[in-house]
């Protein structure tokens, strides 16, 4: 997970950190900068949240 708006650490990186690893994908959080999940936790989470329900095969209660 990347913040949209994070100049430390900007998203291009992000997305080339992701390719370097065969089975990442790079998930861009909105209206968010360095911490995406403190300043949008309920998206951080969603995001977390289908992760897991993905690699278990069952969605979470």
């Amino acid at each position: 997970m990347w913040g949209a708006s994070d100049r430390v650490v900007t998203p291009v990186y992000g997305a080339a950190h992701a390719a370097a690893f065969g089975n990442a994908r790079l998930e861009i959080i909105s209206e968010a900068g360095h911490l995406p999940h403190m300043e949008q936790p309920d998206a951080n989470l969603a995001v977390l949240d289908a992760f897991a329900n993905q690699v278990s095969g069952t969605p979470a209660r």
